[in-house]
C-alpha cells in the first residue's frame, strides 16, 4: 500500500414503507479539472495538492423511483419468476458448449487488467455531501468492488479510561440495525457472496465490504447502518463482550503483535497513541448498550465519515450514499466547512522508555523504536521509509531474491553472519503527527546483549551505504507500492488512510518521485535524527540476558552515524 507499506449513539429510526417517504436524491455539479499538483517539497506531502470536492446536496426523491433503480435480487431462491426466467435461459446458453472450446460472451463490463493496459491509471474522484460525509472513488472497471466506510476515531482521541470504546465498536459490526437483524443481515451478505470485515485501528475503524459491482446499493446500506441505526441489542453486546477475552489470548499467542501494542503503551505512555487498542476484562463494565450508543452519537458524526469505493462509478457510489442518509437526522446540512480540515487532536507527546515481560519462552524477543518527527506530515516521510527497505531483514529460513530481502543490510550482516539471531527487521509506522522507526528481533536468550551491540554496528555503517544499495533501496520499495496498489482493497484502505492522516491523497507516481530524491546522507540524517530522540525498549519471553536500559541506550547512542 503506498506509503503504508512503506512502513490499519444514534436513535434506532426505521425507514418508512410508505410511498410518500421524503427519501433524497442527489446531484452533483459538474467536475473542474483538478488544481496542478505544485510540489513544495520532495520529501514529504506537503509537496501533494489537496483534492477538490465535487459537492453533492441531498435532495428529496420519490421511494418507489429509488426502489426501481435497485438492482434484482433473489435471495433464498425467492425472486420474480421473469428475474429466474432471464437466469435460467442465461445459464442455457453455454449447457452445451465443452470446457475445451472458446466462446464469445457478451462484454458488460471491461476486466480490471483491460481496463489499465489499454488507457491511462484511473483517477481518483471526489465528492462531499451537503451533511460533511466525503466519498472518494477510483473505477478501474473490476467486476469486484471494495468499499470501506472510515471513520475518524480511534483510542488516541480518547481519555485513557475509556479508550476502549472503538474496540467495542469493532466487535460490534454488522449487527442488527434499523434495517435488518443480525441473522437477516448475515444471509443477506452470504447470499450476495459479499465479504465483510471491520478493523480498528488508533486513528481510525474501517468498516469494509468486498461485493460484485452490481450489488453495491444494496450492501451500501447495510455498512452504513453501522453507524446510522445500530440496534445495539443487549444480546448482542453480551455476545460481543466473550471476544474481548480471545482477543487478549490471540495478542499473548502472537508475540509480535504483543510487543507491537506494548511499544506503542511505552513509546507514547499515558497520552494519545499511547492509549490501549483492545480492550481488556478490566473494562467489561464499560461494555453496555447505553454507552454505545452515547460514543455513537458522539463520535460518528458526519464530518468524520470517510466513503472509498474501487470498481464502482463516481455518480452512482454519491447517489447511493446520499440515499443512505436520507431518513435519518446524520442526512442534515452541516456547517463543517472545508473537507480539508482534519478533525482536532491532542498533539501525541513522546516519552520513551522500557516494558519488559518474562514468559516461558524459547527465544528473546526484543523490539527497539525511536520517534519520527512529524509522523506522516513531517519531512522524514520518504527518508525514513527508504531508511527501512535499506535496513531490511528477514528470518533465518527465508528463501528468494533481492523481494525477499536478502540483500538487505539486515540480512547480509546480521542474519548471515550470527546463527543465533532467528529473525530481524527494520520497520516504521505513521501517524498524522507522530511516528516509530522500529527494530524488531528474536534471538537466542544467552545472545540478547550480544545483538545490541551488532545492532550499533549496523547502525553506524549507515553512514556509508553504496550507489549499488541505495538504488536498490529505492526500486524494491517502489515495485512494492506498485505491486500492492494493483490490489483493490488495498488500494481502497490506501485512500482511506491517507485521507484520515492528512486530508490529501498521494499517487504512486508523487510517491515514486517523493523516493527519487531520496540520497544516502538523507537516510543517516533521518537516523540520526530519530536515535537522538529517547530509546524505547520492550523485551518479551527469556529476557534474563538483557541488559540494563542504560547501557543498551548508551551503547546505541554512540552508534549515530
Amino acid at each position: 500500500m503506498a506509503l503504508r507499506c512503506w512502513a490499519r449513539a444514534v436513535p434506532v429510526r426505521k425507514a418508512s414503507a410508505s410511498a410518500s417517504a421524503p427519501l433524497r436524491r442527489c446531484w452533483r455539479e459538474p467536475l473542474r479539472e483538478p488544481r496542478a499538483t505544485r510540489c513544495n517539497s520532495t520529501h514529504c506531502m506537503s509537496g501533494v495538492e489537496p483534492p477538490w470536492y465535487a459537492k453533492i446536496p441531498i435532495v428529496p426523491e420519490d421511494a418507489d423511483a429509488v426502489l426501481a433503480e435497485m438492482p434484482e435480487l433473489a435471495l433464498g431462491g425467492q425472486g420474480s419468476s421473469a428475474a429466474a426466467a432471464v437466469a435460467g435461459a442465461d445459464a442455457r446458453r453455454y449447457a452445451d458448449i465443452p470446457l475445451d472450446k472458446v466462446f464469445e460472451q457478451d462484454q458488460q463490463v471491461p476486466s480490471e487488467t483491460t481496463a489499465t493496459a489499454s488507457s491511462a491509471a484511473p483517477a481518483t474522484q471526489f465528492a462531499e455531501l451537503s451533511n460533511g460525509v466525503r466519498v472518494a472513488v477510483v473505477d478501474r472497471g473490476g467486476h469486484c468492488a471494495s468499499v470501506g466506510l472510515f471513520v475518524q476515531l480511534g483510542s488516541r482521541y480518547e481519555e485513557p479510561e475509556v479508550s476502549c470504546m472503538p474496540h467495542f465498536l469493532e466487535l460490534m459490526a454488522f449487527r442488527s440495525s434499523g434495517h435488518l437483524s443480525h441473522i437477516r443481515m448475515l444471509k443477506t451478505l452470504e447470499q450476495l457472496g459479499a465479504a465483510t470485515s471491520c478493523r480498528v485501528g488508533r486513528e481510525d475503524l474501517l468498516y469494509q465490504i468486498d461485493v460484485l459491482r452490481e450489488y453495491v446499493p444494496v450492501v451500501l446500506p447495510l455498512m452504513l447502518a453501522n453507524v446510522l441505526c445500530p440496534s445495539v441489542l443487549p444480546e448482542e453486546v453480551e455476545s460481543a463482550c466473550e471476544h474481548v477475552l480471545e482477543v487478549q489470548k490471540n495478542l499473548e499467542e502472537n508475540p509480535e503483535n504483543l510487543v507491537t501494542e506494548l511499544l506503542h503503551l511505552t513509546a507514547y505512555e499515558g497520552n494519545t497513541l499511547g492509549n490501549k487498542l483492545y480492550a481488556d476484562e478490566k473494562d467489561l463494565t464499560q461494555f453496555s448498550a447505553e454507552n454505545l450508543r452515547k460514543f455513537i452519537q458522539k463520535e460518528c458524526t458526519p464530518d468524520r465519515l470517510i466513503l472509498v469505493g474501487v470498481n464502482v462509478e463516481f455518480e452512482e457510489l454519491c447517489k447511493w450514499t446520499a440515499r443512505s442518509f436520507a431518513e435519518h437526522p446524520l442526512g442534515e446540512a452541516s456547517p463543517t466547512g472545508s473537507p480539508e480540515k482534519q478533525r482536532p487532536m491532542t498533539p501525541a507527546v513522546y516519552t520513551g522508555g522500557e516494558r519488559r515481560l518474562e514468559r516461558v519462552n524459547p527465544l528473546c524477543h526484543l523490539m527497539l523504536g525511536w520517534e519520527v518527527k512529524g509522523g506522516w506530515n513531517g519531512q522524514f516521510l520518504a527518508s525514513v521509509t527508504v531508511l527501512q527497505m535499506f535496513l531490511g531483514g528477514g528470518g533465518s529460513f527465508s528463501t528468494g531474491g533481492p523481494g525477499k530481502g536478502m540483500h538487505t543490510r539486515l540480512y547480509t550482516d546480521v542474519l548471515n553472519r550470527h546463527h543465533w539471531v532467528e529473525s530481524c527487521n527494520g520497520s516504521s509506522v505513521m501517524y498524522a503527527d507522530s511516528g516509530l522507526f522500529t527494530i524488531y528481533a528474536t534471538v537466542v536468550p544467552k545472545h540478547a546483549g550480544d545483538f545490541i551491540s551488532v545492532l550499533a554496528r549496523i547502525f553506524k555503517s549507515v553512514s556509508q551505504i553504496s550507489e549499488e544499495e541505495l538504488v536498490r533501496a529505492k526500486n524494491a520499495l517502489k515495485s512494492s507500492i506498485h505491486m500492492n496498489l494493483e490490489m483493490r482493497a488495498v488500494m481502497m484502505e490506501d485512500i482511506g488512510r491517507q485521507l484520515v492522516l492528512s486530508g490529501k491523497v498521494g499517487t504512486a507516481q508523487e510517491f515514486g518521485r517523493m523516493i527519487d530524491a531520496v540520497n544516502a546522507k538523507d537516510l543517516a540524517d533521518v537516523l540520526r535524527e530519530c536515535l537522538k530522540t529517547r530509546l524505547t525498549l520492550v523485551a518479551y519471553g527469556a529476557i534474563e540476558k538483557v541488559p540494563a536500559y542504560e547501557e543498551i541506550a548508551k551503547t546505541l547512542a554512540v552508534s549515530i552515524p
